[in-house]
């Protein structure tokens, strides 16, 4: 059985791949929406990336707070960059599909 200090270690890392990987997607939609001449488009893909690093720093102090309450035997429920990361998600999802459909 897995020590839970090494669990929320490997939850820790997939969330700042899925981060990083958003921020990335985010520059990727923001450099489309230049091309295109589309300042709003520009607006929202700055926005999705902000909200990919702070889900990424949001999930770096959830870990470090989620070792110290197993430490103290505590219960330990952080949703932030759970949303921070969803709304990322959404935005880039939904400037996707806007720049596709406007073309």
């Amino acid at each position: 059985m897995t020590p839970p200090a090494d669990q929320n270690e490997r939850t820790s890392l997939a969330w700042v791949r899925t981060a990083l990987g958003l921020a990335a997607c985010a520059l990727l939609a923001g450099r489309l929406a230049i091309v295109r001449d589309s300042p709003w488009a520009v607006i929202a893909a700055l926005a999705a990336g902000a909200l990919a690093f702070g889900a990424l720093g949001w999930s770096h102090d959830r870990y470090r707070r989620t070792v110290r309450a197993l430490r103290e035997e505590r219960p330990v429920d952080f949703a932030l960059p759970a949303l921070l990361m969803t709304g990322a998600t959404v935005l880039l999802g939904v400037l996707g599909l806007v720049l596709i459909v406007v073309g």
